[in-house]
Parts: structure tokens; C-alpha cells; sequence
């Protein structure tokens, strides 16, 4: 294409100016040729043959996976707006689909008021995170009738986000919410006057009901039909009787996720025993896949004699309250037992669900034990297994207990009994608490974990201490001998090939059973009785130096260690040293609200 510009000398400004608005407009018709011939191409390429109803879904999708990995308050949770800058015709699908505009941005009143619109009448998806404008989230509670998801957690307990909910709660007692599907509240824990949930409200599609800090009555109409049901933190004068709590229970049938978290019926101080009843009298809920119960052991114990259900999923966090613990423990240990029963035994199929690895921590102090049906879950294939993994189908099993001192060696003892062991072929320990002789027998049960092959150890130097005494030879040993203990006996773990050492500190002290000279004695012992190890992994242990380590690799195959030998010299330092480099993380501010 050849362009001509006109002939028009600067000395006649009309003509210069008619000149310019000529090739302005033609400018304008080449830019907006170029767009048709830049359509044209793209309607050419292969995925423009998708019907828009096809790329609609798609959108959708794409959208709502972005939405699952940023918080509701992380502009990244729009980054899914790119579809509508790619071609002319996205722009239009994605304009055209409301329902990829029903999760309003509430971090922003100008992107809310857009997102509501272009939403028109889909249903709407109502999420806050830490940041959030109260007008953005009150002029998205007005279209009551369009709601489906409504999350208002308030973690800071601010009084704007109490009278927001307040507007919202006396609005469902008046108006109907048809769409509403899953209701989730929290005021946090600082308000003075606690939110109550209306005894009923025209919601008949709701599902899902989570609240905590918030208050209703266990005769709520509310508490009918539910598949997922989480309440947390009622005041006390709130708390059900046992008969209002199976009454509720009762009128949920299809109740599949159950988290009750100091929501439970109190029992008297001074409770001998646990109030028996009738079988009859038993709430059944024959699709409870999730339980979770938190509060004192005999009111944890009280509620699971009353429910019956194929639960394969169990949390318990269990307190001891001012009385007699030891009384406690063994008055609800019969039915904690009758409930772990319940997530390993036979299925229908046969198929005998177990647990294949385990996890033991000491979070606040407590006594938390994992039980998984994976050998290697991944919430704990880290350097540091977490300490706040979520309940779910790898970790079927989660207890918590928190007992004083003196009962940890009970507890650890029954529960040992409890759980079939044999079938766990790995151990994740990470705890801090004081051991005592004969630790690893007492949690494992002496020749019980005859399948554990994998092992990671970070804790206290007595956990390492009575570790390697443990896995001393039964019979013919070249290590030090232990005192007042018996050579005879089964091999500890005998399957045992894979040890992990991290953050632990072995000791040159002949007092002691810590010394690397023992460990590797050990390690011989068990390669003499074809026991050997095959996999040793040593990080951020002291006390180990790379003699020692030399010596390891000459009886273990693969030996992984990185070089960390002290930290003597970072105590050498002059504070001095470190003025130049110490960080003020003020100057690191998150943004985010104190």
C-alpha cells in the first residue's frame, strides 16, 4: 500500500491544519483496519473454533483455580482478568459470563460495584481476608437473594466487621436468602456483645453452617439438613445438654463433616463416671466421614458414647481438667479406643484400611499424634514435618492431648496398644518433651513396629539417647553395655533402613549413651545381624565431625550430611559483628492492620 502525503507547505497554516485532520482520519481507518485484519487472523486459529459456551466453562475454571491459590484480599486473586486482553472475542465471552464476575473483589468498593454488575443475576461468592473495605462488603450483602457463599470471618474482632454481620444477620431473619449454600461467621474473640444466630431464617438450600464467637440455640431450625457443620467458641450459657446436642444431630442425616470445638456438654468437676445410655438412644449418622471434637477428655468421651457412624476421619484435642487426670484418662480411654476402631477395620470390600506412618509432636506443650494411611504424606515430607497439618484423607487419625507431665508415659503406653502398629513403616518425630527409660518401647511397643524402614528424629538428647540404646543388638553386641538392661529380646525395628538425624546434638561424654563412637557401634551391631541401615541422613546435628561420618559411611551405603559440625563459633561473636548486618523488620511491614 503506498501512501501519499499531500503537497502542503507550512506556509499556509489552513491548509497545513485540513492536511493533518485528512491524515488523522486516515490513521484512524488504517488502526481500526489493522484490528478487523488482526481478528480476522485470530478467528483463523484453531482454539477460536471453540463455541463460546466452551470457552465460557473455561474462564470460569481458570478463574475459580486462581481464586483457590491467593488469599480473598490478594490483588493476585485477579489475575485471571488477563483472558479479557487477549483477543476481541475473549473479551466479549468473558464480558458475557456473569458468573466469572461473582466473586467480588471486596479489598476494593470500585471493583465490588463493577464485579456486581457485570455479575448481573448470578449467584454470588462472598469471601474477606485480612484487608477489606466494610462498604464493598455492605453493598454485596444488599443482593440477599443472589448470595451462595458468604465467609465473613473477622479474625480481629473489629467493631465494624460486628456491626456488619449484626446488619446481615437481622436482614436474614426478614428476607429470604434462596441461593445460600454455606454461611461461615466470626466476630473474633474481643466483643463484648456476642452475635447470636436467629433461631430460623428462609435458607432451604444451606448446607454448610460454620460459626464461632457467635451463639444459637441447639433447637435452631437452622440445625436441620446440614452436610458440614463447624462451631467453635460458644459462650457457656450457650453450651447444649447432651439430648439438645444428639436432638440436633438427629435432624442432620446426611451430616458428613462434624467439628465441635468447646461446643460440647459440660460434665460436673467431680463426674466418677460417664452417664450411660441406651444403644436406642444413640445418634447415627451413616455418612460421617470428618469428626473433630475439642474440649475436656470426659466431655470429648461423654458425646462420642452417644454417636454412631463409619467415621474413617477423627481429630481429638483432649484437656485434663483440675481433678484427677489419671481417673479421666482411664474412664474415656475404653471409648476413645471404640472410636479409632471405627477408621481402621475392615470395609466392604475387604480392604483393611491401616496406618502406614505416624507422627508425634509437642505443640503448646502437648502430646499430638498423627496416624496416615500414606507412608510418606506430604504435609510431612519436609526437613521438618508440620506441626499443623490438616486433618484429611492422609492423616485419618489426629490426637491431642494435653495432660500434665506425669501422664505422658501413660498415654503414650495405651495408645501404643491402640493403634496397630505393625503396619507402620514410618515415624516422624519432632517433639521436646522430657523421655525416660525405655521411651521408644513404651511408644512403639516392645517388638511391635516390626515394618517401621523409615524414621526422622528431632527432639530432646534423651530421645537420641534412648533411641540408640534401643537399637542395640539382642545378642552378640560390640557396644557399650547399658546397665541393669537385658541383651535378650527382639530386634527394635528390624526393618528399620532409612534414619534421619536433624537438629540433634550427640555428646563426647562417657556418662552418656550420646557419644558418635556409640552410634556407630550400634550400626555395626545391626549389620552384623543383617540389620543394616542402607539410607542415613545427618543435618544441622553437632557433636558429629567428618572422622566420624568417614567411619558411618564404612557401614552404611549412603550417607547424606551437611557438614555441620558446631556452632561454637557463632557464640564467639562480639555483638559488634552483627551491626551491620542486623535487619530491622519494621522497615519490613507487611501492610497489614496490628
Amino acid at each position: 500500500m503506498t501512501l501519499c502525503c499531500p503537497k502542503v507547505t507550512p506556509d499556509n497554516p489552513v491548509l497545513a491544519s485540513r492536511a493533518q485532520i485528512e491524515i488523522d482520519d486516515e490513521i484512524v481507518a488504517l488502526e481500526e483496519r489493522t484490528r478487523a485484519l488482526r481478528t480476522c487472523r485470530n478467528s483463523l486459529s484453531p482454539i477460536s473454533s471453540l463455541p463460546p459456551e466452551l470457552l465460557s466453562a473455561i474462564f470460569v475454571h481458570h478463574a475459580q483455580q486462581t481464586q483457590c491459590l491467593h488469599e480473598p484480599d490478594n490483588p493476585d486473586v485477579l489475575s485471571w482478568l488477563i483472558v479479557g486482553h487477549i483477543c476481541r472475542h475473549w473479551r466479549g465471552v468473558a464480558l458475557g459470563t456473569p458468573e466469572l464476575w461473582a466473586t467480588p473483589f471486596l479489598n476494593s468498593s470500585t471493583a465490588t460495584d463493577e464485579m456486581l454488575t457485570r455479575s448481573k443475576m448470578a449467584p454470588l461468592n462472598l469471601k474477606i481476608g485480612r484487608r477489606y473495605r466494610i462498604d464493598a462488603i455492605q453493598k454485596a450483602l444488599m443482593h440477599i437473594e443472589r448470595l451462595q457463599v458468604v465467609s465473613l470471618l473477622f479474625l480481629h474482632g473489629d467493631t465494624a466487621g460486628h456491626r456488619c454481620i449484626m446488619e446481615f444477620i437481622d436482614k436474614l431473619s426478614s428476607c429470604s436468602a434462596p441461593r445460600l449454600k454455606s454461611l461461615a461467621l466470626d466476630v473474633g474473640d474481643k466483643q463484648t456483645s456476642r452475635i447470636v444466630i436467629p433461631n430460623s431464617f428462609s435458607a432451604p438450600n444451606l448446607c454448610k453452617l460454620q460459626i464461632k464467637h457467635c451463639d444459637l440455640s441447639w433447637a435452631s431450625s437452622v440445625l436441620t439438613g446440614l452436610t458440614v457443620l463447624h462451631i467453635k467458641k460458644v459462650s457457656l450459657e450457650r453450651l447444649p445438654t447432651l439430648d439438645e446436642l444428639v436432638s440436633a444431630l438427629r435432624r442432620m442425616p446426611a451430616l458428613h463433616t462434624l467439628t465441635l470445638e468447646d461446643a460440647l456438654p459440660t460434665l460436673s468437676p467431680h463426674t466418677v463416671s460417664l452417664p450411660h445410655t441406651s444403644h436406642t438412644m444413640n445418634v447415627q449418622l451413616l455418612h460421617l466421614k470428618q469428626l473433630r471434637l475439642t474440649a475436656k477428655i470426659l466431655e470429648v468421651a461423654n458425646v462420642l458414647t452417644c454417636i454412631e457412624s463409619p467415621t474413617s476421619e477423627v481429630r481429638l484435642v483432649c484437656r485434663a481438667s483440675s481433678g484427677d487426670p489419671n481417673k479421666e484418662w482411664n474412664l474415656s480411654l475404653p471409648i476413645i479406643s471404640r472410636a479409632l476402631e471405627s477408621c481402621f477395620k475392615d470395609t466392604p470390600n475387604d480392604f483393611r484400611q491401616v496406618p502406614r506412618s505416624m507422627q508425634l509432636s509437642s505443640p503448646n506443650s502437648c502430646i499430638r499424634l498423627h496416624y496416615s494411611t500414606v507412608r510418606n504424606p506430604l504435609s510431612w515430607a519436609r526437613e521438618m514435618p508440620c506441626h499443623d497439618a490438616d486433618l484429611s484423607a492422609e492423616c485419618p487419625v489426629i490426637l491431642d492431648f494435653d495432660f500434665p507431665i506425669e501422664m505422658r508415659r501413660t498415654i503414650l503406653s495405651d495408645l501404643g496398644r491402640l493403634i496397630p502398629l505393625g503396619s507402620i513403616e514410618a515415624m516422624y518425630c519432632d517433639f521436646f518433651f522430657a523421655c525416660w527409660d525405655g521411651f521408644w518401647a513404651d511408644i512403639l511397643t516392645r517388638g511391635g513396629a516390626r515394618n517401621l524402614a523409615y524414621m526422622y528424629l528431632r527432639g530432646p538428647n534423651q530421645a537420641l539417647e534412648e533411641l540408640l540404646k534401643s537399637l542395640r543388638s539382642r545378642k552378640h553386641s560390640v557396644s557399650r553395655s547399658v546397665g541393669g538392661r537385658s541383651q535378650q529380646g527382639p530386634i527394635f525395628s528390624p526393618a528399620l533402613s532409612h534414619l534421619v538425624f536433624h537438629d540433634l546434638e550427640f555428646d563426647s561424654s562417657v556418662f552418656n549413651w550420646m557419644r558418635p563412637s556409640d552410634f556407630l557401634d550400634v550400626l555395626m551391631d545391626r549389620v552384623n545381624e543383617g540389620r543394616g541401615l542402607e539410607h542415613l541422613t545427618i543435618t544441622s546435628t553437632s557433636g558429629i565431625f567428618a572422622r566420624d561420618v568417614q567411619l558411618l559411611r564404612e557401614v552404611v551405603a549412603d550417607v547424606n550430611w551437611d557438614e555441620y559440625e558446631s556452632d561454637e563459633e557463632y557464640f564467639t561473636d562480639t555483638e559488634e559483628d552483627y551491626d551491620g548486618d542486623f535487619i530491622d523488620y519494621e522497615d519490613y511491614s507487611d501492610g497489614y492492620a496490628s
